[in-house]
C-alpha cells in the first residue's frame, strides 16, 4: 500500500505536466501603470531579470513550481508569480495547439504548424514549399505527445521540462525528434519546441 501511495505521488506531477504545460496565459492583476516582474528563481526574493507589461497575453509558461511558472524572456528563462498570470481559454486533453514552431541547431532548422494544419520547413539552405495537407494527432499510448506527418516526414512532439536550444538560456516545454524524407534523402534532426504565437 506504502508503495502504490508512493508512485502515485511520483507519477502524479508528471501526468499533470504533461497534459497541462506547456500553456499559454495572459498577465492579469498588474496596474496599468505598473510590470509583472521576472525572477531568476522563484521566489519573491529571485534577482530580478526583467519584467512583462500588465497587457501581455500569449504568455508561454513551460514549467511550474510551488505558485511560480517558468517562461522565456529574451534570451534567458525566468520566473512569474502565477498569482499574475490567467491561462488562456482552457481546451481538453484531446486539443491540439493552434500554433507550434519547432527549432534546432547543428544544422540550423525550423519547422512551423499553423492554423489550418500549413506546415514549412527551413534551413539557413531554404525554406521546402509549404505541406498543406498536414496531420496532426496526439498518441493515444503516451500521454502529452503528439505525432504531426507532413508528406513523408513524420515528427513526434514531446513534454520535455528541460529542452534547451543549445544556444542560450531558455528552456522550452516540448522536445521534437523529425525524420525529414524527401524523395533521394532522410535526415534526423532534433529541436525543441514552443506553442507561444
Amino acid at each position: 500500500m506504502i508503495i502504490r501511495l508512493l508512485l502515485v505521488f511520483v507519477l502524479l506531477p508528471l501526468t499533470a505536466w504533461a497534459q497541462d504545460l506547456p500553456a499559454l496565459h495572459d498577465v492579469t492583476g498588474v496596474a496599468s501603470d505598473d510590470r509583472l516582474n521576472v525572477r531568476a528563481t522563484p521566489a519573491a526574493s529571485g534577482a530580478r531579470i526583467g519584467d512583462l507589461p500588465p497587457d501581455a497575453a500569449g504568455v508561454e509558461v513551460t514549467a511550474r513550481t510551488g505558485g511560480w511558472g517558468r517562461i522565456n524572456l529574451g534570451e534567458t528563462a525566468g520566473w512569474v508569480s502565477m498569482r499574475y498570470l490567467a491561462p488562456q481559454t482552457p481546451q481538453d486533453d484531446t486539443a491540439l495547439p493552434t500554433h507550434l514552431s519547432c527549432f534546432g541547431t547543428e544544422p540550423f532548422w525550423s519547422l512551423d504548424l499553423s492554423e489550418g494544419n500549413t506546415v514549412l520547413f527551413q534551413t539557413p539552405d531554404g525554406a521546402d514549399d509549404p505541406v498543406r495537407s498536414a496531420s496532426v494527432q496526439r498518441d493515444a499510448a503516451r500521454a502529452g505527445h503528439l505525432i504531426l506527418g507532413f508528406g513523408p516526414s513524420t515528427a513526434i512532439i514531446q513534454p520535455d521540462p528541460a529542452c534547451s536550444d543549445g544556444m542560450s538560456d531558455r528552456l522550452f516545454g516540448l522536445a521534437v525528434d523529425l525524420i525529414k524524407r524527401d524523395p533521394a534523402t532522410s535526415a534526423h534532426y532534433v529541436g525543441c519546441c514552443s506553442i507561444a504565437p
